[in-house]
């Protein structure tokens, strides 16, 4: 990032500033969860817990909406309901559908 100005430096967003960023959303079916934590190991934001042995989000989950916890929930009991985004003035690159991961 050496060579950028300071107006290009303002146009990354900060992944650390909850202001600037818009986390993807899960949902777990609780009635299905036969809480494997499956989920929560294929998680690569660490945003998946178990508790009760069912999953469920952390209390502050950074998820990426990946969609890896969907992908190997043989149980199907979670769904990617809302994808990552960057709010405000970021532009979010290469985002389309909701879509299952390609195994």
């Amino acid at each position: 990032m050496g060579n950028l100005s300071k107006a290009e430096k303002k146009k990354i967003p900060r992944y650390d500033d909850q202001t600037q960023i818009e986390m993807g959303l899960v949902q777990f079916d609780l009635a299905k969860c036969n809480g494997c934590s499956l989920c929560v190991k294929a998680c690569p934001a660490d945003a998946i817990k178990l508790q009760d042995k069912k999953a469920k989000l952390n209390d502050h989950p950074e998820c990426m909406a990946c969609g890896d916890c969907v992908a190997i929930c043989s149980e199907k009991a979670v769904t990617l309901v809302k994808s990552y985004r960057y709010s405000g003035r970021y532009k979010t690159i290469d985002q389309g559908g909701l879509e299952l991961p390609r195994l």
